[in-house]
């Protein structure tokens, strides 16, 4: 784990978040094999995007202006068990810039003990910092322990999910800052 770059204190046990560093070939590493666990997931449904090929997304990330990537893990785990893939944009009506959360993932392992909660916490944390307007992102309509964590954490434009969803819908929605 990259420690010289943390976004959460490690003074009281329990998750840690930290940003990844990707000169840092443990953070590169985990980068890749998060997101091939991600993509190989039945919501991702892109199986045959491997590490080979995120290890690739890295390089190009790296050279990327406004792309920030968290990691987080449990208290004692000896690797990244979540990641989330944030990049910087625009709003012309807010006259702001904000986040869009391109990807959110932690690992089957890691899942119910709240390390999504903590890194969209620490991105906005980041954001209310620069002073952001708002995050955005796109959830899959199939996607209802996603959904959910939006709803808690106050992510708007969900009012309209009915009980029907067709089949490969996504939902576009936002958290104002």
């Amino acid at each position: 784990m990259s420690a010289d770059a943390p976004v959460t204190e490690d003074v009281a046990a329990g998750p840690s978040v930290w940003i990844c560093d990707f000169t840092d070939a443990e953070d590169r590493l985990a980068f890749a094999r998060l997101m091939a666990e991600f993509a190989a997931e039945p919501v991702s449904a892109s199986p045959q995007l491997g590490v080979e090929h995120f290890t690739l997304v890295a390089d190009d990330l790296a050279q990327r202006a406004g792309t920030l990537v968290l990691f987080a893990a449990r208290e004692g785990a000896d690797d990244a068990e979540g990641i989330l893939v944030a990049f910087e944009g625009y709003t012309t009506f807010g006259r702001a810039q904000l986040f869009n959360i391109h990807d959110v993932h932690v690992s089957p392992i890691a899942r119910g003990v709240g390390l999504g909660t903590l890194m969209i916490n620490a991105l906005i944390d980041v954001a209310n910092e620069h002073r952001f307007a708002k995050l955005t992102l796109e959830v899959s309509a199939s996607n209802a322990r996603a959904i959910a964590l939006y709803l808690r954490l106050g992510f708007t434009g969900l009012e309209r999910v009915g009980a029907v969803v067709p089949l490969g819908a996504t939902y576009f929605i936002s958290k104002k800052l």
